[in-house]
């Protein structure tokens, strides 16, 4: 059993690394949905300073609207959004949107 997991423990150590690396990548942004293009999985948001914003959302994006589990379809104009994302070359990629809607 000991040397089983001397065995595994330099893999299991090499998972951690990337995990921790690839959430220390990810980028946030809040801001309120300008239009929601659901046909190319995009939408535009804009920040506080009024900046626009265009984002793809991810194949395993996970999206929220008022804390249930929503589509991107289901994103309004002013939808209050907390975005986690990434870039990939020149696109915006989220992996993860809450948006809330009053």
């Amino acid at each position: 059993m000991i040397r089983v997991l001397r065995q595994i423990a330099p893999v299991l150590a090499l998972v951690a690394v990337f995990a921790l690396a690839s959430t220390a990548l990810a980028d946030e942004a809040k801001g309120k949905i300008k239009t929601v293009n659901a046909d190319k999985n995009q939408f535009v948001m804009n920040d506080a300073d009024g900046k626009s914003w265009t984002f793809t959302a991810a194949r395993d994006c996970k999206l929220t609207l008022n804390d249930k589990e929503a589509k991107l379809a289901d994103l309004q104009a002013n939808d209050e959004v907390q975005i986690t994302y990434t870039k990939e070359g020149d696109r915006l990629e989220c992996t993860a949107v809450k948006a809330t809607r009053k």
